[in-house]
C-alpha cells in the first residue's frame, strides 16, 4: 500500500483525464514498481463511493520522470469534490486488481 496527500486543483477538476500527480517528495517511485502499481488499469474510488476507470500514466518532463493517476476520457468525477479539497490518496493492489481510494482529510 502506498499513500500520499493531494489537494484538489483546477487541472484535476477541469482536465478530461482528471490527473493526480504522484509526488516524488512523498512517494518512492521504486516502491510503485515493486508493488506493481506503476502501470496499467486502476479502479478509482471516490469519497462518496463512486467508482471510475483509470490508469497509471508515466511521463518525462523538464523535472524528470513522473507518474500520474488519470481517469479515462469521458469518466465523470463526482460533484462532492471541490477545488482545494484535501485528500488522502491510497494506492493498493489486490491480486490482479489495482485501486486508488480517495478519502477526505482535515
Amino acid at each position: 500500500m502506498i499513500s500520499f496527500r493531494f489537494n484538489v486543483n483546477p487541472s484535476f477538476i477541469g482536465y478530461s483525464t482528471h490527473p493526480i500527480t504522484v509526488p516524488k517528495g512523498q512517494v518512492d517511485y521504486g516502491s510503485l514498481k515493486k508493488d506493481g502499481l506503476d502501470q496499467g488499469d486502476i479502479i478509482i474510488i471516490f469519497p462518496d463511493g463512486k467508482r471510475v476507470r483509470g490508469h497509471m500514466y508515466y511521463g518525462q518532463s523538464g523535472f524528470g520522470p513522473y507518474y500520474q493517476i488519470r481517469t479515462y476520457t469521458g469518466q465523470v468525477i463526482p460533484s462532492c469534490l471541490k477545488d482545494r479539497d484535501r485528500l488522502l490518496v491510497i494506492l493498493v493492489k489486490d491480486r490482479s486488481e489495482k485501486y486508488v481510494v480517495l478519502e477526505f482529510r482535515s
